[in-house]
């Protein structure tokens, strides 16, 4: 007699699901991907915003508050012409408390058909084991997500397809059993171990947008809670640009050292949309980050506005934090803010500034500094430290409130209060 786990194992032979090519006639299905070979890579205005991101995994939830960083991530934020390509790999990564992953590949590209323009996002993941519980291990193979939107005569489209080769379960004694690939609405529950699910698919087609986003699988581990999605894509093609297309970006803060172990990439992080943000403040926080006992930055915070007008647009990005403890006390920064500001007119005009950009107070050793502080400052074996390093360009500006360079020998760099704003023609 078999036991509930076993019959909860059951499967029959080996499955591949393929979900999508939303939307499409039969029959055109092939017609569509294949202008990967017929489109031409030559660059070329599209009088379109093209967008496209992917990654292999992301593992959130349960022992990982934070989340873990997206393997073989890479985006395309906002391209105005065909010809774009990007790629990011990774031969193999541990999944923080969730297992290991390999052979991910992630490629973004942007092409011209005739008179199509087209926006592409693919992942490919060779393989995934999760291996969070004693009662046995997940392995997935060959997983794939694609996702494509495109505008032509008849107007904006989008169409999506992931699939799945194979779904093991492998229990600590005994042979491999292979899985029935989940559908949609319908995931599979190991007992005790995870919840496999579709990823789901989605796409949204309107006057002024193609919108497709995949996700080949969320897996749910059991024992912590932690979720796995596996081959994600997106990829958009928009209208409605007046003046110019937004560029931008805004942190908290960002560390770069020598040494790996006091490096850290910008947060949190927001990149500003090439259309803006239709005028609404989108904000992203943490919390804190601890680099290794050494440095502690609390209460890190971005946020982003981008508006477009009749006669100009606007753009404003802010980051900030409450307060940076270096080395036990011997440095403490509280209230860094750095703010970029542009303005593009309809006529082409534009003007930059760092209003908003402030310190709040310094302290070393103990005894405050005077502020504000007009030119660079040396803390002779701690420090030194620049305030609002700011450069502008031809189509906007980028602010630096405050850049802590530590003389201890690791080489590193701490950025504060990080913003860059621009709008290009």
């Amino acid at each position: 007699m078999r036991s509930a786990v076993t019959r909860a194992l059951a499967a029959a032979g080996a499955s591949v699901l393929t979900i999508g090519l939303l939307g499409l006639a039969p029959g055109t299905a092939h017609a569509q991907t294949g202008a990967l070979e017929r489109g031409t890579t030559t660059k070329a205005d599209a009088g379109l915003a093209l967008k496209a991101g992917g990654f292999g995994t992301q593992v959130k939830g349960g022992q990982i508050p934070g989340g873990s960083d997206e393997t073989a991530y890479i985006s395309l934020s906002c391209a105005t012409r065909t010809g774009q390509q990007r790629e990011n790999h990774v031969a193999g990564a541990q999944l923080p408390g969730a297992g290991t992953v390999s052979g991910i590949t992630t490629k973004l590209w942007t092409t011209k058909t005739g008179g199509a323009i087209h926006s592409y996002a693919q992942n490919t993941t060779a393989n995934v084991v999760l291996s969070e519980s004693p009662l046995g291990s997940i392995e997935i193979s060959a997983l794939k997500s694609l996702s494509h939107a495109w505008h032509d005569e008849k107007g904006f489209h989008a169409e999506t397809s992931v699939s799945v080769a194979k779904l093991l379960f492998v229990p600590p004694v005994g042979a491999p059993q292979e899985l029935d690939i989940p559908t949609p609405g319908q995931p599979i529950e190991i007992p005790g171990v995870a919840v496999i699910s579709i990823g789901g698919t989605s796409k949204i087609v309107n006057d002024h947008a193609g919108i497709a986003n995949a996700n080949v699988l969320h897996v749910k581990l059991i024992p912590s809670g932690t979720v796995v999605t596996v081959g994600h894509t997106t990829a958009r093609v928009l209208d409605g640009i007046k003046h110019g297309t937004f560029r931008g970006s805004s942190a908290g803060t960002q560390v770069k050292a020598l040494d790996d172990n006091l490096s850290s990439n910008r947060n949190p992080l927001s990149l500003m949309p090439c259309q803006g943000t239709d005028g609404e403040v989108q904000t992203k926080e943490l919390a804190g980050v601890d680099l290794a006992g050494q440095i502690v930055v609390e209460g890190l915070r971005s946020s982003q506005q981008g508006t477009q007008l009749a006669k100009k647009s606007v753009a404003m990005e802010r980051g900030s934090i409450a307060s940076l403890n270096l080395g036990g006390g011997a440095l403490v920064v509280d209230a860094v803010a750095g703010q970029a500001n542009v303005t593009r007119t309809a006529r082409g005009k534009v003007t930059s500034n760092a209003k908003g950009t402030t310190v709040g107070s310094i302290t070393v050793n103990g005894e405050p500094q005077e502020l504000p502080l007009n030119d660079p400052i040396e803390i002779p074996g701690l420090a030194k430290i620049e305030p609002k390093v700011i450069e502008k360009t031809r189509w906007g500006i980028s602010v630096v409130a405050l850049r802590i360079t530590l003389l201890d020998g690791t080489g590193a760099v701490i950025d504060l209060g990080i913003a860059q704003a621009a709008i290009r023609g």
